[in-house]
């Protein structure tokens, strides 16, 4: 697709790849090795891709796991994907991220995912 970021990525940045998806290193990373792994067909999120295409990308976060495990030996991970504009997608090709976490990389890392909404990060679940 004309204009978009991920059909043009430059093919000596994939570090994994499989028949419909292929995998990188994010160009503006959240921590060390964050990946992204992306359908290589043009599909603007995770809900419009097909059954191959979820398999595929799940064995690439597998492989990018293992990969990631290896160099740098991370305490944790986050795992996401943005779906739409108002839950923060800005390319629209979907993408997976898969950040590896260390320890002491941010202050309270409780409740994860739940911090896209800094005031429902914490929870009664999840206190401070």
């Amino acid at each position: 697709m004309t204009g978009c970021p991920f059909c043009a990525i430059d093919t000596n940045k994939i570090i994994l790849q499989n028949k419909t998806c292929v995998g990188f290193f994010d160009l503006s990373p959240v921590s060390p090795g964050h990946l992204l792994v992306i359908p290589r067909r043009h599909a603007a999120t995770f809900f419009d891709l097909n059954e191959e295409e979820r398999s595929d990308m799940l064995r690439l976060l597998d492989q990018g796991k293992q990969l990631l495990d290896h160099q740098s030996r991370p305490d944790g991970y986050n795992i996401g994907w943005n779906c739409g504009r108002f839950a923060g997608q800005t390319v629209m090709h979907c993408h997976c991220h898969l950040i590896p976490r260390f320890a002491g990389d941010t202050p309270n890392p409780r409740g994860g995912v739940r911090g896209v909404i800094p005031e429902k990060q914490q929870s009664e679940y999840f206190p401070q």
